[in-house]
């Protein structure tokens, strides 16, 4: 048995580049999980998929995570060829700018359904010195195809499909496990990397002829059904030689997601109590926090209430920029309610209760009062 013949025959495959890519992870600051398992939702059988790396900062009261999910290909025989065409300046049917992003936390869920914050994400993070990694695509891939290196002939696009698939397979099921696995405060965001150990060539399509140009990255963006639904993602085929420099720039890429997610986080909070639909989103929580010790405070009154204390609400003040603890007139209605009103202004147990739920929940420390909703519609 000659151990050299091993040693030779492995570095024909992608164990290697796996093994380097890794290395280079780990000197760079992000933790590496290698081979990765989920289960494919269309074939119903196990898939792995090469590398998962992320970088982690606790902000504020969340913590933030930057997530690369890696395939890493080798070939000695044939190059990857990349179809391409002109782009189109605007493309009703296809989502220029996509972003892959979970969180379990409501201030940061509700900034992010804004219409316009993936647009938004991509300006913020270009200001901050993100470069490549978030770049539009220069042109627009429609197919693509392994080439013998030497003849140039088409081979198929078999190995690339997969690792495609494989890549946005793979993002799906991080993103569906994340709400059994994280409870705490987060957010992530999610990178698509295909890094591939022979020359990329774009095969610029135009109606005179093809140009074939060697390049070192390109971004595509992926349209595929997955759990029957469409989705867009952002792939970035890089080649391995170059995934150094990439690295870096992703790198930069957790700095100004760190940031760009604290000042949504500020930007939520705002003038949060001015905003209905903001004051909602922790509207019944707040209620349950407080609503047990009101009315154990109405309790001890001599009022004799006999009601129960459900669907307090808030309401800003503009004119004297306070809030309103307004108590629904189910619970006191007619001459009373001037009593339960100045009961609650007076006590200082129910006062310290409520102001320590607006600060918790909406980060409010100013004036407040108690209120009665009395509003017929």
């Amino acid at each position: 048995m000659e151990l050299k013949n091993f040693e030779k025959q492995i570095a024909k495959t992608g164990f290697p580049l796996e093994h380097k890519i890794g290395s280079l992870l780990r000197a760079s600051g992000w933790t590496v999980i290698n081979n990765r398992y989920y289960v494919d939702d269309q074939e119903q059988n196990v898939r792995e998929i090469d590398l998962v790396a992320y970088k982690s900062r606790p902000v504020q009261h969340f913590r933030v995570c930057t997530t690369l999910i890696i395939s890493c290909k080798k070939s000695e025989q044939n190059v990857w060829a990349l179809l391409a065409r002109k782009k189109e300046a605007y493309d009703p049917n296809l989502d220029q700018q996509p972003v892959h992003i979970w969180t379990n936390d409501k201030a940061l869920s509700f900034m992010l359904s804004k219409t316009f914050w993936p647009r938004d994400y991509y300006s913020r993070a270009r200001e901050l010195g993100v470069e490549s990694v978030l770049a539009d695509p220069s042109v627009s891939i429609f197919a693509f195809q392994e080439m013998n290196r030497e003849s140039g002939s088409p081979q198929n696009d078999r190995p690339i499909f997969s690792s495609i698939t494989g890549l946005m397979k793979a993002q799906s099921y991080e993103m569906e496990a994340l709400p059994r696995r994280r409870k705490t405060p987060s957010i992530y965001q999610f990178n698509l990397v295909n890094l591939v150990d022979t020359q990329l060539v774009q095969l610029y399509f135009k109606d005179s002829g093809q140009k074939a140009t060697e390049i070192e990255e390109e971004h595509y963006v992926a349209r595929y059904i997955i759990n029957k639904r469409e989705t867009f993602a952002r792939i970035h085929f890089v080649r391995s030689d170059k995934f150094e420099t990439a690295l870096e720039d992703y790198g930069r890429l957790h700095s100004a997601n760190c940031d760009i997610f604290s000042k949504n986080c500020d930007e939520f909070y705002d003038g949060v109590l001015s905003d209905t639909k903001r004051t909602k989103i922790f509207l019944e929580e707040f209620e349950k926090e407080v609503k047990q010790s009101l009315w154990s405070r109405l309790l001890r009154s001599d009022l004799n209430l006999d009601a129960k204390l459900d669907g307090l609400w808030l309401y800003w003040v503009e004119k004297e920029r306070r809030v309103e603890v307004m108590i629904p007139d189910n619970v006191v209605m007619g001459p009373v309610s001037d009593k339960v009103v100045a009961f609650l202004n007076d006590d200082k147990e129910a006062k310290r209760k409520v102001g320590k739920s607006l600060e918790k929940y909406y980060r409010y420390s100013g004036p407040f009062s108690f209120g009665i909703d009395d509003v017929p519609f």
